[in-house]
């Protein structure tokens, strides 16, 4: 098939900036692409052209439109962007921050052809991708302008510099490379505020006006040679903390995959740019030479930007990771006060070691047949959402006191592979106890308590009952001395409290501040006192307990005595607020 003859046209591309920011949701995104069109059929209108007589691609979030050779390219350089931009202000002023606005518009000129499927050739490719030139991203991002006009050099030379109309001396020289293109193009911004006037930025506002005086062409490519080197498997995480996002991350290949996915990120109210956050983050997480060099930069940025107050916020409040970080699935499980036979299931799940309290997972009323299933099936949601992160999980159950007896240690998952494991193999199991959780008048007592533990975890500091004690006072006052971390019971808690005519162990623990108590179903106290001896006899003293445990239980010599073991760990460090709506509430 012959191809069809060559047609010169003014190529005109469109791109919404930061389009999939996660502020938007779906009526925001169908307004914000709906009054792109709109925008832009005003304003080519306005200046004189046909809007509707030029052809035209939709690119989703953007557009390719094709100006005929009838209309002059100098007054199309002149007029539009600053039609454009009036067009953009009025959209904006009648929207909320999440519907608002900015656009980057690329301008070329050069025969193209069309085909079956529309307009190709090389002046094509060459307007997208300038308009995916870095350099313009991170400009209009770190900067109160709603427009970003990238000419290509040819352009440039042949039209702008040629009509002083055309203000020339406002464009800078950036360098592109996208993919195998490797070029200059030209940069202007256009709608930036003076301090005192009202503004309608397209998202969160910031505390002062601020515009990013980078030298980007040098600049990058220093930090593309220095990311480019580097790979963890903390990178989804790095790049979570950095954007403030709890949404899914995708791979990257290096740290200067995910440089550019964090680029296209607005700043905070603080003014921090996440990508500045992120390459911080990396220069903590690699360290040694590299990570000064990184810190050097994000310095040097940082000082330009006037931000350097507030970068040091973050480095005091976002600290780096730590060298075995742990993430937290945590369930909720309460008893349906009327039918035994059915429960409530809460859940969080935490994607940063250093979030907390996570986002709900939502409520799920079910019978308790039916628990462990739905439990593997939230495990392996997930698993699916931290399947590139190489981080050990914890699983925490926060249980009343009628279903601490709930058989989990037994419990598995993937139970629709017909081959189901149990969950004792992947992770550390944790019971906690909601009633302390809800009770607030314990809470200080408990991080008394904690923090005691913390500074000296020996195992001496575990009391057992049924040991000898003098005077045999009730089991309150033993463990009101300050000494006690961890309470051993003789026997499991009952499901409701004993009568006060016999030693209560468990309210008393509780009450106490004692964040681990520890029972078995079937031991002696004598046999409990030497395992839990010997489990938390190490260096690590107490703190090891739950490695220890699962260490223990995973051994070919491992008996019902520690497969069988309850250990109820409870971190005041890390509590709920109940009452906050769920993030996906729609569970039941």
């Amino acid at each position: 098939m012959p191809l069809a003859p060559t047609e010169h046209r003014t190529i005109v591309t469109v791109d919404i900036a930061d389009f999939t920011n996660d502020q938007r949701r779906a009526f925001h995104l169908s307004d914000v692409r709906d009054g792109m069109y709109a925008v832009l059929r005003r304003a080519f209108d306005g200046v004189g052209i046909d809007y509707e007589g030029c052809e035209k691609e939709d690119r989703g979030d953007g557009a390719l439109i094709l100006v005929p050779p009838t209309f002059p390219k100098s007054e199309l350089a002149d007029k539009l962007p600053e039609r454009l931009l009036s067009e953009i202000r009025r959209f904006n002023s009648t929207r909320v921050p999440e519907a608002r606005m900015k656009l980057r518009v690329a301008v070329h000129a050069g025969d193209i052809r069309k085909d079956d499927h529309g307009w190709i050739g090389v002046p094509v490719n060459v307007a997208f991708r300038i308009l995916d030139a870095q350099d313009a991203k991170v400009a209009l991002r770190h900067s109160e302008s709603l427009l970003a006009i990238v000419v290509s050099d040819h352009f440039f030379t042949e039209v702008i510099s040629q009509d002083p109309g055309t203000a020339p001396e406002s464009y800078r020289q950036v360098e592109v490379m996208i993919k195998s293109f490797k070029g200059h193009a030209w940069l202007r911004l256009h709608g930036g505020e003076t301090a005192g006037t009202s503004r309608h930025p397209p998202m969160a506002e910031r505390d002062e006006s601020v515009v990013l005086p980078l030298n980007p062409d040098e600049e990058l490519k220093e930090l593309h040679s220095w990311l480019i080197e580097i790979e963890t498997p903390h990178l989804p995480m790095l790049v979570s903390r950095a954007t403030g996002s709890a949404a899914p991350v995708r791979p990257f290949g290096s740290a200067w995959d995910a440089y550019l996915h964090v680029c296209d990120f607005n700043a905070g109210p603080d003014g921090v740019p996440p990508a500045v956050l992120f390459v911080q983050l990396v220069a903590q997480e690699v360290g040694g030479d590299a990570g000064v060099r990184l810190t050097d930069w994000v310095e040097q940025n940082a000082r330009k930007l006037r931000r350097t107050s507030a970068l040091e916020e973050h480095r005091e409040t976002r600290l780096s990771i730590r060298a075995e970080p742990h993430l937290h699935l945590v369930f909720e499980i309460k008893q349906d006060p009327i039918d035994p036979d059915r429960c409530l299931l809460s859940s969080w799940r935490q994607d940063d070691p250093l979030d907390w309290p996570p986002k709900s997972g939502g409520i799920h009323e079910l019978s308790m047949d039916d628990l462990e299933y739905r439990v593997d099936e939230v495990i392996i949601q997930a698993e699916g959402t931290w399947s590139d992160q190489a981080v050990p999980v914890t699983l925490e159950f926060m249980l009343t006191r009628q279903l601490l007896q709930l058989p989990i240690y037994s419990w598995r998952k993937e139970h629709g592979s017909g081959d189901p494991r149990p969950l004792v193999l992947d992770y550390n199991l944790i019971f906690r106890s909601l009633e302390r959780m809800q009770s607030k008048h314990w809470h200080r007592a408990w991080r008394v308590r904690w923090d005691s533990m913390l500074e000296n975890p020996a195992v001496e500091r575990i009391h057992s009952v049924g040991a000898s004690q003098p005077g045999d006072n009730p089991i309150d006052a033993v463990l009101s001395d300050s000494r006690w971390i961890g309470l051993v019971m003789d026997k499991p808690p009952s499901a409701r409290p004993e009568p006060r005519t016999a030693p209560e162990c468990l309210t008393a623990a509780l009450r106490a501040g004692l964040p681990v108590i520890l029972w078995h179903p079937t031991a002696t106290s004598e046999d409990l006192r030497e395992l839990v001896g010997r489990l938390a006899g190490g260096p690590g003293g107490v703190l090891d307990l739950p490695e220890q445990r699962k260490a223990a239980h995973l051994s070919s010599a491992a008996d019902d005595l520690v497969r069988d073991l309850v250990v109820l760990w409870d971190d005041p460090t890390r509590t709920f607020v109940f009452d906050q709506p769920s993030s996906h509430p729609a569970g039941q």
